[in-house]
């Protein structure tokens, strides 16, 4: 991904309440060098509220700090069931404390997509999904 491609991916993503879907196939185990630079870029945002990332276990601190993330503005939130991943998402999108939720709540139905949609809707908050194919 360019750097145009990941500035308009930010425009979108900032510009109204709702859901953003990455897809990102297994071929791309480099996925975290276009994403991080991403996030960190969120996490600049001066909201007062969280960027949450529900479920990032293969994150470390010093990664976030290498890509420029103001860790102080992360909240991540670590699972100890991965079956939790969609609930979790809900609840960081409908609480109103994040400016941004991303996850990766695998392949979600119709009513999963538009329930939280509904949530990112109700917490002012903009959600990115990422999913592996």
């Amino acid at each position: 991904m360019n750097q145009a491609a990941i500035q308009s991916t930010q425009q979108e993503a900032v510009s109204e309440h709702g859901l953003t879907e990455l897809v990102v196939t297994h071929e791309q185990d480099n996925y975290l060098q276009w994403l991080l630079p991403m996030v960190a870029h969120f996490s600049q945002q001066d909201s007062g509220r969280w960027l949450s990332w529900v479920g990032a276990e293969n994150i470390s601190k010093e990664m976030l700090l290498h890509y420029g993330i103001d860790i102080s503005r992360l909240r991540i939130i670590r699972l100890r069931d991965k079956s939790d991943t969609l609930w979790a998402t809900w609840e960081a999108l409908a609480a109103g404390n994040s400016h941004m939720v991303i996850s990766s709540p695998g392949v979600l139905s119709r009513q999963e997509y538009q329930q939280l949609k509904q949530a990112a809707k109700t917490g002012a908050c903009q959600g990115l999904m990422l999913r592996m194919r």
